[in-house]
């Protein structure tokens, strides 16, 4: 069967390590996965913010995944939304302040337009997480934060490997909540059923489109369940161990050569159906 959707995480993905990508060919292909009626998401663990910035100046339809699955988007109009139940919201928080092992965590809540973190601005991950993050507030407390909060961005300034912190996360969340590595040596919380292929899941159904005619891009942990839902679900060659375990196809080439661009070209020639 033709693919019929194109899925692409962003961050070591679609994007180079400069944080950005060719515009002028991804435009031409936009264009004429439009004329062909393919649809192209863009699935991020990103806040849905800055998932539309980075393609601001893309003229064309496209849909937005953020939040690890917790946001969908399409033109401006919310097609399935997930915040954190507020209790569960509470417990977590709680968790993290409170347990030894994530005592020089940083934290960040992510609603749709803000987010909101007990991180200084004078502190060396501010610029960091700002360029992620649209509106990043500091503040003394969580406990008066009325925005609907759709992820816990946890992570750390010197922790290189977080695997033993999702691993705890995992452990002690239970079944309540959902966690992720996200990259960054950061771990997303969610609502336990969100991950972008419960996104892409809801976005297949509404288009009936099936995982034969899916094909996906990502290069993390929390790409990993996006990559089992699609056909054609490829880590990118640049990809952490656990998105290559989560598939058998790789790309060519990563995300410094354009990885993904070179992709939607062969199944725009055909080369790929």
């Amino acid at each position: 069967m033709s693919i019929q959707l194109i899925a692409s995480d962003i961050d070591g993905t679609f994007l180079n390590d400069q944080r950005d990508f060719d515009h002028a060919r991804f435009q031409a292909q936009l264009d004429e996965l439009n004329r062909r009626h393919i649809k192209f998401v863009v699935a991020s663990g990103n806040q849905m913010a800055h998932c539309q910035e980075v393609f601001a100046d893309v003229k064309g339809d496209m849909t937005f995944v953020a939040e690890d699955g917790a946001l969908t988007m399409e033109q401006g109009k919310i097609l399935d939304d997930n915040p954190l139940k507020p209790a569960l919201l509470r417990d977590a928080i709680e968790y993290l302040l409170t347990t030894p092992a994530f005592k020089d965590a940083k934290i960040i809540l992510s609603s749709q337009h803000r987010a909101f973190t007990n991180m200084e601005k004078s502190g060396s991950d501010w610029s960091s997480s700002a360029y992620f993050y649209s509106q990043l507030t500091a503040v003394d407390h969580f406990k008066d934060i009325t925005d609907p909060i759709y992820k816990i961005d946890t992570h750390w300034t010197n922790l290189e490997d977080v695997r033993e912190q999702a691993a705890m996360l995992k452990r002690d969340l239970g079944g309540d909540l959902g966690s992720v590595m996200s990259g960054f040596n950061g771990i997303d919380i969610t609502m336990p059923h969100v991950t972008k292929a419960y996104g892409l899941q809801q976005l297949q159904e509404l288009w009936k489109v099936s995982m034969d005619e899916t094909m996906a891009f990502g290069d993390t942990q929390n790409d990993e369940a996006m990559l089992k839902h699609a056909r054609l679900g490829y880590a990118m060659k640049n990809a952490e161990q656990e998105a290559l375990d989560a598939t058998d196809l790789i790309t060519p080439l990563d995300n410094n050569d354009s990885g993904v661009l070179d992709m939607i070209d062969r199944v725009l020639s055909g080369e790929i159906a």
